[in-house]
């Protein structure tokens, strides 16, 4: 295992993902599935994490968004494996140690599908990771962020992930919650107006939506 500090320079929710790859640090594991992965998410962070000869599948809907694993973007020596597969199809060529992802089931009509369908690819013992946002926690001074959205179907499903893991009969769980804070120039500010297109006041004060951090181990 590498190290696991991942990069913040442009991510406010860095610090859930140093969660992640703590885990990741004490397991030890050979096989990964990042699902969901995006072409703006933690893959190369995870990838720099594993040890060599280690296998991180990167599965994702949309092909498109594999050109960020390239070798310029991910030093690795993990082997990475893209999948194009939607999440209630996933089918992996093996089980594996730990699966994650992030930012996935908030768009999804049936999160608890989905779920148990990523937790038949987890082998007995393993983990199963959850990194979903409660986004009605979002203020730009004393205003909600909205949430609405066409893609964004569950937009606080990071206060069901608990349920969602026992209902797929994950034990152990373990649960953390991280809330990005700053003025409008701050990394949270720049974060904001890169996902909404609005640049905050530089006085306002923005609070990023709760990302919620929940895991448990597959019987």
């Amino acid at each position: 295992m590498k190290t696991n500090t991942s990069d913040d320079s442009n991510d406010p929710y860095a610090p859930a993902t140093d969660q992640l790859l703590g885990l990741l640090l004490a397991l030890s594991p050979s096989t990964v599935a990042d699902v969901g992965c995006g072409s703006a998410g933690i893959t190369s962070n995870v990838a720099r994490a594993l040890a060599p000869g280690a296998i991180l599948y990167a599965i994702d809907a949309d092909p498109t968004v594999f050109h960020t694993l390239s070798d310029e973007y991910t030093p690795s020596s993990c082997a990475i494996a893209p999948l194009v597969q939607d999440v209630n199809e996933l089918t992996l060529p093996t089980t594996v140690d730990l699966l994650f992802c992030r930012f996935l089931l908030l768009d999804l009509k049936e999160p608890v599908a989905a779920v148990q369908r990523m937790r038949q690819w987890v082998r007995p013992g393993g983990r199963l990771v959850l990194m979903e946002p409660i986004t009605s926690t979002g203020r730009v001074g004393d205003r909600p962020l909205s949430a609405e959205s066409d893609e964004i179907v569950n937009p606080d499903i990071g206060l069901k992930l608990c349920e969602l893991l026992i209902r797929a009969g994950a034990l152990q769980l373990n649960a953390t919650a991280f809330t990005p804070v700053g003025l409008g120039a701050s990394l949270a500010g720049r974060y904001l107006a890169a996902m909404t297109g609005i640049d905050p006041d530089p006085a306002s004060f923005i609070v990023l939506p709760t990302l919620v951090v929940a895991s448990g181990q597959i019987q």
